[in-house]
Protein backbone atom coordinates (compact mmCIF):
# COMPACT_ATOMS: atom_id res chain seq x y z
CA UNK A 1 0.00 0.00 0.00
CA UNK A 2 1.41 3.40 -0.99
CA UNK A 3 1.15 6.57 1.10
CA UNK A 4 -1.58 7.88 -1.20
CA UNK A 5 -3.63 4.70 -0.67
CA UNK A 6 -3.64 5.00 3.11
CA UNK A 7 -6.87 5.95 4.89
CA UNK A 8 -6.86 9.17 6.88
CA UNK A 9 -8.19 8.85 10.42
CA UNK A 10 -8.57 12.62 10.61
CA UNK A 11 -6.07 13.25 13.40
CA UNK A 12 -7.76 11.12 16.08
CA UNK A 13 -6.01 9.66 19.11
CA UNK A 14 -5.78 5.85 19.37
CA UNK A 15 -5.15 4.40 22.84
CA UNK A 16 -3.71 0.90 23.31
CA UNK A 17 -3.24 -0.65 26.77
CA UNK A 18 -0.55 -3.28 27.16
CA UNK A 19 1.28 -5.58 29.50
CA UNK A 20 3.64 -8.14 28.03
CA UNK A 21 2.55 -11.58 29.19
CA UNK A 22 3.71 -14.01 26.50
CA UNK A 23 5.73 -13.94 23.30
CA UNK A 24 2.52 -14.54 21.34
CA UNK A 25 0.83 -11.49 22.80
CA UNK A 26 3.95 -9.39 22.22
CA UNK A 27 4.09 -10.33 18.55
CA UNK A 28 0.36 -9.63 18.21
CA UNK A 29 0.95 -6.10 19.50
CA UNK A 30 3.71 -5.37 16.99
CA UNK A 31 1.56 -6.80 14.18
CA UNK A 32 -1.36 -4.56 15.14
CA UNK A 33 0.88 -1.48 15.31
CA UNK A 34 2.41 -2.39 11.95
CA UNK A 35 -1.08 -2.87 10.47
CA UNK A 36 -2.18 0.57 11.66
CA UNK A 37 0.91 2.20 10.14
CA UNK A 38 0.48 0.21 6.91
CA UNK A 39 -3.22 1.06 6.54
CA UNK A 40 -3.86 4.52 7.98
CA UNK A 41 -2.46 8.00 8.26
CA UNK A 42 -3.29 11.08 10.35
CA UNK A 43 -3.51 9.61 13.84
CA UNK A 44 -1.57 9.57 17.10
CA UNK A 45 -1.18 6.34 19.06
CA UNK A 46 -0.70 6.22 22.81
CA UNK A 47 0.85 2.90 23.84
CA UNK A 48 0.00 2.72 27.55
CA UNK A 49 2.14 0.07 29.25
CA UNK A 50 1.82 -0.94 32.91
CA UNK A 51 4.25 -3.40 34.47
CA UNK A 52 7.18 -3.60 36.89
CA UNK A 53 9.54 -2.71 34.03
CA UNK A 54 8.97 -1.47 30.46
CA UNK A 55 9.10 -4.11 27.74
CA UNK A 56 7.86 -2.28 24.63
CA UNK A 57 10.69 -1.63 22.15
CA UNK A 58 9.92 1.58 20.24
CA UNK A 59 13.05 1.15 18.13
CA UNK A 60 11.64 -2.01 16.59
CA UNK A 61 9.09 0.02 14.62
CA UNK A 62 10.50 3.57 14.81
CA UNK A 63 7.01 4.91 14.17
CA UNK A 64 6.81 8.63 15.07
CA UNK A 65 3.03 8.32 15.53
CA UNK A 66 3.55 6.09 18.59
CA UNK A 67 3.88 7.70 22.02
CA UNK A 68 5.00 5.10 24.55
CA UNK A 69 3.86 5.85 28.11
CA UNK A 70 5.11 3.53 30.86
CA UNK A 71 3.51 3.39 34.32
CA UNK A 72 5.10 1.28 37.02
CA UNK A 73 2.49 -1.13 38.38
CA UNK A 74 2.82 -4.53 40.06
CA UNK A 75 -0.83 -5.38 40.73
CA UNK A 76 -3.58 -6.75 38.46
CA UNK A 77 -3.50 -5.29 34.96
CA UNK A 78 -4.98 -1.75 35.29
CA UNK A 79 -6.66 -1.52 31.89
CA UNK A 80 -9.22 1.08 32.98
CA UNK A 81 -6.62 3.35 34.54
CA UNK A 82 -4.41 3.11 31.45
CA UNK A 83 -7.27 4.00 29.13
CA UNK A 84 -8.32 6.94 31.29
CA UNK A 85 -4.74 8.22 31.49
CA UNK A 86 -4.54 7.96 27.72
CA UNK A 87 -7.70 10.06 27.42
CA UNK A 88 -6.14 12.74 29.61
CA UNK A 89 -3.17 12.85 27.25
CA UNK A 90 -5.33 12.84 24.10
CA UNK A 91 -6.79 15.99 22.63
CA UNK A 92 -8.81 14.91 19.60
CA UNK A 93 -12.63 15.16 19.86
CA UNK A 94 -12.85 11.45 18.96
CA UNK A 95 -10.78 8.78 20.71
CA UNK A 96 -10.34 5.15 19.74
CA UNK A 97 -9.63 2.41 22.28
CA UNK A 98 -7.83 -0.35 20.42
CA UNK A 99 -6.91 -3.78 21.79
CA UNK A 100 -3.41 -5.06 21.10
CA UNK A 101 -4.74 -8.08 19.17
CA UNK A 102 -7.67 -6.70 17.15
CA UNK A 103 -8.07 -5.68 13.50
CA UNK A 104 -11.04 -3.68 12.19
CA UNK A 105 -12.32 -3.43 8.65
CA UNK A 106 -10.55 -0.22 7.53
CA UNK A 107 -13.44 1.41 5.68
CA UNK A 108 -15.75 0.79 8.64
CA UNK A 109 -13.26 2.24 11.11
CA UNK A 110 -12.95 5.38 9.00
CA UNK A 111 -16.74 5.51 8.67
CA UNK A 112 -17.10 5.48 12.45
CA UNK A 113 -14.65 8.38 12.72
CA UNK A 114 -16.69 10.35 10.18
CA UNK A 115 -19.98 9.68 11.97
CA UNK A 116 -18.64 10.78 15.35
CA UNK A 117 -16.95 13.89 13.95
CA UNK A 118 -19.63 15.02 11.51
CA UNK A 119 -23.00 13.69 12.65
CA UNK A 120 -25.19 13.63 15.73
CA UNK A 121 -26.44 10.06 15.58
CA UNK A 122 -24.09 8.29 18.05
CA UNK A 123 -21.70 9.04 20.87
CA UNK A 124 -20.03 5.60 20.86
CA UNK A 125 -19.37 3.23 17.97
CA UNK A 126 -17.95 -0.29 17.71
CA UNK A 127 -16.78 -0.81 14.10
CA UNK A 128 -17.91 -4.45 14.18
CA UNK A 129 -20.39 -6.90 15.70
CA UNK A 130 -18.95 -10.42 15.93
CA UNK A 131 -15.32 -11.30 16.67
CA UNK A 132 -13.47 -13.86 14.53
CA UNK A 133 -10.34 -15.50 15.94
CA UNK A 134 -7.63 -16.17 13.33
CA UNK A 135 -4.77 -18.61 13.79
CA UNK A 136 -2.52 -20.96 11.80
CA UNK A 137 -1.46 -20.02 8.28
CA UNK A 138 -4.04 -17.24 8.04
CA UNK A 139 -2.52 -15.49 11.03
CA UNK A 140 1.08 -16.18 9.91
CA UNK A 141 0.40 -14.59 6.53
CA UNK A 142 -1.00 -11.49 8.21
CA UNK A 143 1.95 -11.23 10.58
CA UNK A 144 4.30 -11.19 7.58
CA UNK A 145 2.30 -8.54 5.69
CA UNK A 146 -0.28 -6.82 7.95
CA UNK A 147 -2.75 -6.04 5.17
CA UNK A 148 -6.49 -6.35 5.89
CA UNK A 149 -6.84 -7.90 2.43
CA UNK A 150 -5.88 -11.19 4.14
CA UNK A 151 -9.27 -11.14 5.88
CA UNK A 152 -11.45 -9.25 3.40
CA UNK A 153 -12.68 -12.31 1.50
CA UNK A 154 -13.57 -14.38 4.57
CA UNK A 155 -17.22 -15.43 4.65
CA UNK A 156 -18.37 -15.30 8.27
CA UNK A 157 -21.08 -17.86 7.44
CA UNK A 158 -18.50 -20.36 6.13
CA UNK A 159 -15.29 -19.74 8.02
CA UNK A 160 -12.03 -21.32 6.81
CA UNK A 161 -10.21 -23.86 9.03
CA UNK A 162 -7.93 -21.18 10.54
CA UNK A 163 -10.81 -18.99 11.73
CA UNK A 164 -13.50 -19.40 14.37
CA UNK A 165 -16.08 -17.33 16.23
CA UNK A 166 -14.58 -15.96 19.44
CA UNK A 167 -17.64 -13.86 20.35
CA UNK A 168 -20.96 -13.73 18.51
CA UNK A 169 -21.26 -10.16 19.77
CA UNK A 170 -19.07 -7.97 21.96
CA UNK A 171 -18.63 -4.38 23.07
CA UNK A 172 -14.87 -4.21 23.65
CA UNK A 173 -11.92 -4.78 21.36
CA UNK A 174 -12.09 -1.56 19.37
CA UNK A 175 -14.40 1.23 20.50
CA UNK A 176 -14.62 4.89 19.43
CA UNK A 177 -16.01 7.62 21.69
CA UNK A 178 -16.70 11.28 21.52
CA UNK A 179 -14.10 12.36 24.06
CA UNK A 180 -16.31 14.90 25.85
CA UNK A 181 -19.04 12.30 26.34
CA UNK A 182 -16.57 9.69 27.57
CA UNK A 183 -15.42 12.14 30.25
CA UNK A 184 -18.98 13.15 31.13
CA UNK A 185 -20.01 9.59 31.99
CA UNK A 186 -16.79 8.97 33.95
CA UNK A 187 -14.84 6.83 31.50
CA UNK A 188 -13.77 3.31 32.37
CA UNK A 189 -14.25 2.56 36.07
CA UNK A 190 -10.67 2.53 37.40
CA UNK A 191 -11.97 1.08 40.68
CA UNK A 192 -12.26 -2.22 38.81
CA UNK A 193 -8.93 -4.01 38.54
CA UNK A 194 -7.83 -6.67 36.13
CA UNK A 195 -9.52 -7.73 32.90
CA UNK A 196 -13.16 -8.60 32.43
CA UNK A 197 -16.44 -6.84 33.10
CA UNK A 198 -15.12 -3.30 32.67
CA UNK A 199 -16.52 -2.97 29.15
CA UNK A 200 -19.97 -4.14 30.25
CA UNK A 201 -19.96 -1.80 33.24
CA UNK A 202 -19.14 1.18 31.03
CA UNK A 203 -21.73 0.16 28.42
CA UNK A 204 -24.47 -0.05 31.05
CA UNK A 205 -23.45 3.20 32.76
CA UNK A 206 -23.17 5.04 29.43
CA UNK A 207 -26.61 3.80 28.42
CA UNK A 208 -28.15 4.95 31.70
CA UNK A 209 -26.62 8.38 31.09
CA UNK A 210 -28.02 8.73 27.59
CA UNK A 211 -25.12 7.79 25.34
CA UNK A 212 -26.10 6.23 22.03
CA UNK A 213 -23.83 3.19 21.60
CA UNK A 214 -24.03 1.39 18.27
CA UNK A 215 -22.18 -1.48 16.57
CA UNK A 216 -21.62 -2.23 12.87
CA UNK A 217 -22.67 -5.50 11.21
CA UNK A 218 -19.18 -6.52 10.10
CA UNK A 219 -16.69 -8.79 11.92
CA UNK A 220 -13.68 -7.79 13.98
CA UNK A 221 -10.64 -10.03 13.52
CA UNK A 222 -8.74 -11.19 16.60
CA UNK A 223 -5.15 -12.43 16.43
CA UNK A 224 -5.08 -15.72 18.30
CA UNK A 225 -3.44 -16.07 21.68
CA UNK A 226 -3.87 -18.51 24.56
CA UNK A 227 -7.11 -20.15 23.41
CA UNK A 228 -9.64 -20.13 20.60
CA UNK A 229 -12.48 -20.01 23.14
CA UNK A 230 -13.36 -17.53 25.88
CA UNK A 231 -15.85 -19.78 27.70
CA UNK A 232 -13.43 -20.66 30.48
CA UNK A 233 -12.43 -17.03 30.94
CA UNK A 234 -16.05 -15.89 31.05
CA UNK A 235 -16.81 -18.55 33.64
CA UNK A 236 -13.93 -17.30 35.78
CA UNK A 237 -15.55 -13.86 36.00
CA UNK A 238 -18.65 -15.16 37.78
CA UNK A 239 -18.86 -13.75 41.29
CA UNK A 240 -16.06 -11.24 40.80
CA UNK A 241 -16.28 -7.60 41.88
CA UNK A 242 -16.01 -6.49 38.26
CA UNK A 243 -19.07 -8.47 37.26
CA UNK A 244 -21.01 -7.38 40.35
CA UNK A 245 -20.22 -3.73 39.57
CA UNK A 246 -21.49 -4.18 36.03
CA UNK A 247 -24.78 -5.76 37.15
CA UNK A 248 -25.18 -3.15 39.91
CA UNK A 249 -25.56 -0.39 37.32
CA UNK A 250 -28.91 -1.88 36.31
CA UNK A 251 -30.39 -1.61 39.82
CA UNK A 252 -28.99 1.80 40.79
CA UNK A 253 -31.27 4.81 40.88
CA UNK A 254 -30.64 7.43 38.22
CA UNK A 255 -29.25 9.74 40.89
CA UNK A 256 -26.80 7.06 42.05
CA UNK A 257 -25.56 6.52 38.49
CA UNK A 258 -25.09 10.26 38.02
CA UNK A 259 -23.18 10.52 41.31
CA UNK A 260 -20.90 7.65 40.28
CA UNK A 261 -20.25 9.33 36.93
CA UNK A 262 -19.32 12.61 38.61
CA UNK A 263 -16.96 10.83 41.01
CA UNK A 264 -15.23 8.96 38.21
CA UNK A 265 -15.04 11.97 35.90
CA UNK A 266 -13.13 13.91 38.59
CA UNK A 267 -10.05 12.07 37.31
CA UNK A 268 -10.22 14.23 34.18
CA UNK A 269 -10.85 17.52 36.03
CA UNK A 270 -7.35 18.85 35.43
CA UNK A 271 -7.90 18.82 31.64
Amino acid sequence: MTATDKISLRDIDIIVSYREATEERRENLYAVLAHLAYTYTDYRLWLMEAATAPRFDWQRLCDPKIRHVFIHHDGPFPKSMLYNTGVRLARSPVICFHDADSIAQPSTLRGCVDVLLDRDSSEVLCPYWSVINVTGELKRDFMQLPDYARFASIDVEQLPPDAGVLYSNANGGIVLFKRSEYIRVGGYNARLEGWGGEDDELLRRAGRLGLRWHSMHVPLFHLHHDSGSRNELIESLHGTENLRASHAIETMSQEEVEVLARELSAFFASD
